[in-house]
């Protein structure tokens, strides 16, 4: 019987030769032809490589956790300044007193005595569990977001690392205080009053000058909270440029979101079921998609050329050694 030899340049990877080699598909095509499409695909494909949504659910599960520890603590520092200030203490029962029947008011004075009476046990109990949960929650972002530079999640030193867990959560809570300040600045009537002040009270189209000086003022202390978190949280040494355009986008997509997530769910809380289940989902949904915006934003920050050169490159796979 007749045999041929196969042209070994016709060859494709799995051995199969062909006549012809096989034309790229239309997303190649377009990857290879639009940079910025070919890094959006890198992005996505690191995402999803890296788990982003198993880690945004597991994120926000976390985050969920750590609120009601923050609000024992906030309850018990309330107490403790009531306590150190019996002038204000005495106007808080005041007006305790005046909420609707006798019996609710009675029941809010109560309320408020025994908050004042167990206010160092609260507070005592609140640190703890915010200490707890709010290490798990950064130790649990920080393995996400370190996952889309494809590094270790977990620290080589038990202790150090989570003492930068613990530097990473203060951070995190003075970046988020100083964005709900600039932000609650920028949406209050101080932007209209600042505006009247200075006599530009009368001019022209001021509701829409005012939202957008607000726009403004919420998009850059967006910008401060992405960069915080893409630039410390990674385990790993992060491309400074890289991070600070995935930062600009997360703030502007964040913002997005948050006009959408307004009017959607102030429409959700109208009805009476909303407004029962509405505040719980509505919190992990916010929350949900907004880890899903960081991780996507420290995928597209890790996968910049300039960040892909510094890491270190993938251990090539074992050799195979066939004895014939």
């Amino acid at each position: 019987m007749a045999t041929t030899d196969p042209d070994k340049d016709k060859l494709d990877y799995y051995g199969g030769e062909s006549s012809r080699k096989d034309e790229p598909g239309f997303i190649d095509k377009y990857r290879e032809k639009f940079p910025w499409f070919d890094h959006i695909m890198r992005m996505q494909e690191r995402y999803t490589e890296g788990g982003g949504n198993q880690f945004a659910a597991g994120i926000t599960y976390f985050s969920v956790m750590t609120i009601f520890p923050l609000l024992m603590l906030t309850f018990a520092i309330t107490a403790m300044v009531l306590a150190g200030n019996q002038e204000l203490l005495d106007r808080t029962l005041k007006r305790a007193s005046e909420l609707g029947d006798g019996q609710m008011g009675d029941l809010v004075q109560t309320i408020i005595e025994q908050a004042i009476a167990q206010r160092a046990s609260v507070f005592s109990i609140g640190l703890l569990l915010a200490l707890w949960t709010g290490l798990s929650w950064v130790h649990h972002l920080r393995m996400g977001m370190s996952s889309m530079w494809k590094v270790p999640g977990t620290a080589n030193n038990f202790v150090m690392g989570k003492l930068k867990d613990l530097v990473g959560l203060i951070g995190i809570i003075i970046a988020l205080l100083l964005a709900f300040f600039i932000t609650a600045v920028g949406s209050s009537g101080f932007t209209e009053g600042f505006l009247r002040t200075v006599g530009l009270g009368g001019l022209p189209g001021l509701r829409f000058l005012i939202f957008a000086v607000a726009l403004v003022i919420a998009l850059i202390a967006n910008y401060l909270v992405f960069a915080w978190m893409l630039a410390y949280l990674p385990r790993t040494k992060t491309h400074r440029k890289s991070v600070f355009k995935a930062a600009l986008i997360g703030a502007i997509a964040f913002e997005i979101f948050k006009q959408f997530a307004t009017v959607f769910f102030s429409n959700a809380l109208s009805n009476p079921a909303g407004a029962v289940f509405g505040p719980i989902i509505g919190l992990m949904v916010l929350m949900y998609f907004t880890w899903r915006i960081m991780l996507y934003c420290s995928a597209w920050a890790a996968t910049t050329y300039e960040s892909m050169a510094q890491q270190a490159p993938d251990a090539p796979p074992a050799a195979v050694i066939r004895v014939r």
